[in-house]
């Protein structure tokens, strides 16, 4: 017969057998955050507007961001997925950005460049429509896109004329509404001015009004233009009524 001893040893656990402490569990990374990974797409949006997508690396994003080489790679995947991302952030920042300053009509465009992040979007928005990968087509798309809803729905309390051809419509649009970014350093050159917000500035009362009023003006029946009237042309001189000819008679008028 066994002996209490003996059963309460037996219950004893080995070194073995004992349990060793629960590790305690690692506070999540600081690179891990949501508040990181907007950083690093900052810091990508503002290299790639300033140095273009081929030259800017991770490396250089992520010490732009303040952080070790791979940083982005976790939340981001790629470079691509990186761009991807940063793309996605800027169709929706400069498209909010517009419909949020619509009131300012032809002071829009200050409106938004008052915001030194809306600047860069705009940059980053120039070089990536001059990029001539995937992503300046998508860009491009997503922009007529957005202008194709605009004309179907309405935009800032205005209306849009509808067209047989929407897709075409939006597409002439976008590619007026984007031609000065596109343009940029001609456009400053012809303008006198030094910055993009400049050159939108001056645009804007232009573009507005071609938006609202067009830009030909339709010539009443029996009104020559002036274009038509020789320069030596007395100024008042008009064709009499009883001048013209009766089509009528084979003779044009009343001579035999």
């Amino acid at each position: 017969m066994r002996s209490t001893h003996d059963e309460s040893n037996s219950r004893k656990p080995t070194a073995r057998q004992t349990p060793e402490p629960a590790e305690a569990k690692p506070a999540r990374s600081p690179n891990a955050s949501p508040e990181t990974a907007d950083r690093i797409r900052t810091a990508a949006i503002s290299e790639f507007a300033i140095h273009g997508f081929t030259k800017s690396t991770i490396r250089s994003i992520a010490s732009a961001a303040g952080g070790s080489p791979g940083l982005g790679l976790p939340h981001f995947g790629s470079k691509e997925g990186l761009r991807t991302a940063c793309d996605n952030h800027v169709f929706d920042a400069i498209a909010e950005a517009k419909a949020a300053n619509a009131e300012y009509a032809t002071r829009v465009m200050q409106m938004i460049f008052d915001d030194p992040s809306m600047a860069m979007n705009i940059d980053y928005l120039m070089k990536s429509l001059l990029d001539p990968s995937e992503h300046g087509q998508r860009y491009f798309e997503h922009y007529i896109n957005l202008v194709e809803d605009y004309i179907a729905h309405g935009f800032a309390g205005y209306t849009f004329r509808q067209s047989e051809d929407p897709r075409g419509q939006a597409a002439t649009l976008a590619t007026l509404a984007l031609a000065p970014s596109m343009l940029e350093h001609r456009l400053q050159t012809s303008l006198g001015t030094n910055t993009t917000a400049e050159t939108m500035t001056r645009l804007a009362p232009h573009l507005f009004d071609l938006y609202l009023n067009g830009v030909l003006e339709a010539i009443p029946d029996g009104v020559v233009p002036d274009s038509a009237i020789p320069d030596d042309a007395a100024p008042d001189s008009t064709i009499p009524d009883d001048a013209a000819p009766d089509p009528t008679k084979p003779s044009g008028g009343d001579q035999p």
